[in-house]
């Protein structure tokens, strides 16, 4: 195997993201968010049961609506419309959205899009961003999906947004260099090794991992940033006309705590 593309690697720099939206990806990560045992892709079902109350007590009344943005195969959506809810989930991933449309019912919909352009109509009673999305994109970008939240929310609604602490970005950004094998998973589908290497570079936490795949004579790389958008959420929030109304720990509405990796914000409309 031809390793100069790992010896000869660029310095890590913010920006990348991982290719959510391409298909062999796209099938791996959906198997990663059906996995019950670990919380890396979706949340387990009890965690995710308890997310959903929370949300549910949110809205003024129910049934209500509510869009997901990066929805992933649906799961907390399927929840919401067991309870009578009308749903709406938006994903870049294929086969995520596939998944999430195959177990559909009536009163949901699910769309294939980047949520920095897609086209969502109406507006809803509760928009959600959960598990760090957000902190996938540059301010710039950040800014522009919270304008289309404050967009998408009817009178009286509430956007809640997860988003990746300074504390959870650093941690992130120490986990350094490390190698594992695997058997399958997110960078392939059978046995290879993952050599992985991260730092904090301006408040974001780059990462890399080289997969080193018997299957092919060079390695393949992917990538992905976390920014650090706490410090500047008040600018962005009032850019988007949105005010924080309550902050959790968790979706579960747990108070928030030292060494959280996420806070969760309740958002209004100003």
């Amino acid at each position: 195997m031809d390793l100069r593309p790992i010896v000869e690697r660029d310095s890590l720099q913010p920006g990348p993201r991982l290719p959510w939206g391409a298909p062999d990806f796209s099938a791996r990560m959906l198997r990663e968010h059906l996995t019950d045992w670990h919380d890396l892709a979706s949340r387990r079902p009890a965690t995710i049961d308890a997310e959903v109350a929370a949300l549910r007590s949110l809205a003024a009344a129910e049934p209500a609506s509510v869009l997901d943005l990066g929805c992933g195969p649906g799961l907390h959506l399927e929840r919401f419309e067991r309870a009578g809810w009308t749903c709406v989930g938006l994903d870049v991933s294929p086969a995520a959205i596939a998944h999430a449309t195959q177990r559909a019912g009536v009163a949901s919909r699910f769309v294939l899009g980047d949520v920095r352009n897609a086209p969502i109509e109406g507006t809803f009673d509760l928009v959600v961003m959960l598990f760090g999305e957000l902190s996938t994109f540059e301010p710039t970008d950040a800014a522009l999906v919270l304008r289309r939240m404050s967009s998408w929310l009817a009178p009286g609604g509430r956007a809640v947004i997860e988003v990746s602490t300074p504390t959870g970005v650093c941690r992130k950004a120490e986990r350094g260099a490390r190698w594992y094998t695997a058997d399958g998973g997110l960078f392939a589908d059978g046995p290879h090794v993952v050599l992985q290497e991260a730092r904090l570079v301006d408040d974001a936490a780059v990462e890399r991992w080289w997969v080193l795949d018997p299957s092919t004579d060079t390695p393949r790389s992917y990538a992905s940033t976390t920014w650090s958008l706490v410090p500047m959420l008040d600018d962005l929030l009032a850019d988007a006309g949105l005010t924080v109304a309550t902050r959790y720990g968790s979706v579960d509405g747990s108070a928030p705590s030292d060494g959280d990796d996420f806070t969760t914000l309740v958002l209004t409309r100003r």
